[in-house]
């Protein structure tokens, strides 16, 4: 098994960031996500967005954990925690202009002190036919484990 070379990305004016493999190249996207892919990739898209929560009225990691728990249900996901982050993971099969996809799903959540949580949500989409592919899957496990493990910067206070 070769060994993938990864590259960190900072995304959101640097409020998140996170390692991808290094021949990834970020393409167009609208300015609430940013997407990554391999070089000219017919399939494997990962897309991500950034949430903030302020003035939270509980404790942050309460009130966190809580919304996600609910996610997971609701999803049918799984709920775990990495680090400091807290996951979400789920998947789905889905059609987009009558093409069949396959959309994963990875919402990870940060509390920065007690009032302020951000919740970062990935997806890696795949052409369904592609779904038990050996490198579709390895690609898939690769991703949970470094979006599990992004990096929340903690807030400039002014």
């Amino acid at each position: 098994m070769s060994e993938t070379r990864l590259d960190r990305v900072f995304t959101f004016g640097d409020q998140l960031s996170f390692l991808i493999p290094h021949e990834w190249i970020e393409a167009d996207e609208e300015s609430n996500a940013y997407l990554y892919h391999a070089p000219h990739a017919d399939s494997g898209w990962l897309r991500v967005s950034l949430i903030t929560v302020k003035d939270l009225k509980t404790s942050c990691r309460d009130r966190l954990l809580g919304f996600l728990k609910e996610r997971a249900r609701k999803e049918s996901g799984e709920l775990y925690e990495s680090g400091e982050n807290i996951v979400v993971a789920w998947e789905r099969p889905s059609e987009q202009d009558g093409v069949l996809l396959y959309l994963y799903w990875w919402s990870v959540g940060h509390c920065h002190g007690s009032s302020l949580a951000r919740e970062a949500m990935f997806s890696y989409t795949i052409l369904r036919e592609r779904r038990d592919d050996p490198d579709t899957q390895s690609t898939v496990s690769l991703i949970a484990e470094l979006v599990a493990n992004s990096r929340f910067t903690e807030p400039k206070i002014v």
